[in-house]
């Protein structure tokens, strides 16, 4: 009777695991069918949960345009040009911080969404200002042929989806000679960056010397 209970418990046992794997292949299936499975290493699937903390899907309420009536409305409230602009969620309340730059001053402002309503705000309430100094970024952009909107408008379009920051990407120094524009974007699941050069229009193909932006938001 004694074998006859351990071969119960072991078969109890293999059903558990039989059970537990097909909850484990479940949970993958229904990550690919969300569009957030991902690889790891040599092709090996990632499980459901590390998926999902991984996944980069771009902010619901960011579409193609979105930005570029941020940054019109950003630059139409401060009468100057939009150094650099990033969306963030404020509470529950999604939208982008800006800052733009008229004769040597700066305004931070906040763009709500949908509505692109433009309040001014504190530097400290822009938390990627916190230690990164814009003055050389703005002296540069007068320089600029090419304006933000324009670049993020040919990036979505190169990229086939949304931004959702854009800035100026280097100040010019004598190791960089070339003004350009970072963009970030998303793609389905996939979060992108292209350089816009600012003076012809063209994007940059090796974009390594502009990684230096400021810090992602998100």
């Amino acid at each position: 009777m004694a074998e006859l209970s351990g071969a119960s418990r072991r078969i109890a046992n293999q059903e558990v695991e039989m059970s537990q794997a097909r909850l484990i292949g479940a949970l993958l299936l229904t990550t690919v069918a969300a569009g957030g499975l991902v690889v790891a290493g040599h092709g090996t699937p990632a499980l459901a949960e590390q998926a999902e903390l991984i996944r980069v899907a771009a902010p619901k309420q960011v579409t193609n345009t979105t930005l570029t009536q941020a940054i019109a409305a950003a630059e139409q409230a401060s009468g100057g040009k939009v150094v650099e602009i990033r969306y963030r969620v404020d509470g529950t309340s999604p939208g982008f911080d800006a800052v733009a730059a008229k004769g040597g001053a700066f305004s931070h402002l906040r763009v709500a969404m949908p509505s692109n309503k433009v309040t001014p705000i504190s530097q400290s309430a822009i938390p990627w200002r916190a230690n990164w100094t814009l003055k050389a970024d703005a002296k540069d952009l007068a320089k600029a042929k090419i304006s933000l909107s324009d670049a993020v408008m040919q990036a979505e379009k190169m990229a086939g989806g949304p931004a959702s920051a854009a800035g100026v990407a280097a100040p010019l120094t004598g190791d960089n000679a070339v003004l350009a524009y970072n963009v970030k974007l998303y793609r389905g699941n996939e979060q992108r960056r292209l350089v816009i050069d600012a003076v012809s229009g063209a994007p940059i193909e090796n974009p390594t010397a502009f990684e230096d932006w400021a810090p992602d938001e998100d």
